[in-house]
């Protein structure tokens, strides 16, 4: 299924090339949403089909996929889409959303109350277990490295696992270019959304050992 994106500025220059010397051959509008062809070998460019069928470049930087496409054999994908644009709160106080995340763990108090503890894990076991499976119980990203069964091939809404210093990183595959792995996860810039990680830094792809 072609993966759509969203266009969140007022208006962006559709180029004939991915640079911002290309040619402007059309202005996309807020809320537009467009086709993804390619990517250049930079990722920073998307090259992509307009609602009136112009194929052209556009920063990526103004484009957001969108979470209305779900293609995949996993019901927990469609929850976490369902979560998407949930952030910490600023200062002190906490979103009830993320603690919510934090005690489908055995991670302790404080820390379990708190939306600035690590939480990445701790979205992944909750949008598993709100699908009716059993998750790791733990707000540590490697564990789901021995959770369930190992696939050397990504399918869309897999679990992916990420070394990061002397931690790890934990989310969701929805896709990927040459060099990067497309994430839906939590604790991504300190929200849910679907971000880029080097595939230098992967570790694993995992799904439930009840599922084919």
């Amino acid at each position: 299924m072609t993966e759509k994106y969203r266009v969140v500025v007022e208006s962006l220059n559709l180029r004939d090339e991915p640079s911002i010397h290309g040619n402007i051959i059309g202005i996309l509008k807020k809320n537009d949403t467009v086709e993804f062809i390619s990517m250049s070998g930079d990722d920073y460019w998307l090259r992509i089909s307009s609602p009136t069928g112009e194929k052209g470049w556009a920063s990526h930087k103004y484009l957001q996929l969108t979470t209305e496409v779900v293609d995949s054999d996993f019901p927990w994908l469609k929850i976490a889409l369902g979560e998407v644009g949930v952030k910490e709160f600023p200062g002190n106080a906490d979103n009830p959303r993320i603690v919510e995340y934090l005690h489908s763990t055995n991670l302790p108090a404080p820390d379990r109350n708190n939306d600035e503890t690590y939480w990445c894990s701790a979205f992944v076991n909750w949008c598993v277990e709100r699908a009716g499976y059993e998750g790791t119980d733990s707000a540590w990203a490697r564990t789901w490295l021995n959770w369930g069964k190992e696939i050397n091939t990504p399918r869309k809404g897999c679990i992916v696992v990420f070394k990061r210093d002397n931690g790890g990183h934990v989310g969701f595959y929805m896709g990927e270019t040459e060099t990067k792995i497309k994430v839906l996860g939590g604790n991504q810039s300190n929200e849910v959304n679907i971000s880029d990680y080097p595939k230098s830094n992967f570790l694993g792809y995992r799904i439930s050992g009840n599922v084919a």
